[in-house]
């Protein structure tokens, strides 16, 4: 039933301005609406939905990800934006080089996160 419908990915922001230049400018997605309570962008056939909240940034987990072909070209081109990648997550038989992980000999993913603290990645599986 739900797998006909689009899928808005949200993200709890603390100041919604500067979310809307992350996502927008930063991270280059398409802002394809602002209303009340937030905005939205879209990310080739999916959304991303920032709407401010106090809660923004309290999950420690991935808030949303994305699938690429090229993850060291994409860490490469959002370093050259000012994006951080992070660095201190201890993943079992996994190594790290740079800002990407490697999971295997064909698979690597990265992580990287907004300025309020939303945990957001993207890999190549």
């Amino acid at each position: 039933m739900l797998e006909k419908h689009t899928v808005i990915t949200p993200i709890a922001v603390n100041d919604l301005e500067n979310a809307i230049v992350f996502y927008g400018e930063v991270l280059g997605l398409k802002q394809i609406s602002m209303q009340y309570p937030g905005a939205q962008f879209e990310s080739n056939g999916g959304i991303i939905g920032i709407h401010q909240s106090p809660l923004a940034g309290s999950s420690l987990a991935t808030c949303a990800w994305w699938m690429v072909d090229d993850v060291e070209g994409m860490v490469k081109t959002l370093k050259s934006k000012g994006i951080q990648f992070e660095k201190n997550y201890d993943l079992p038989h996994v190594s790290r080089k740079g800002g990407v992980y490697l999971l295997s000999d064909t698979q690597r993913a990265a992580w990287f996160k907004d300025p309020d603290g939303n945990v957001l990645g993207f890999g190549n599986f």
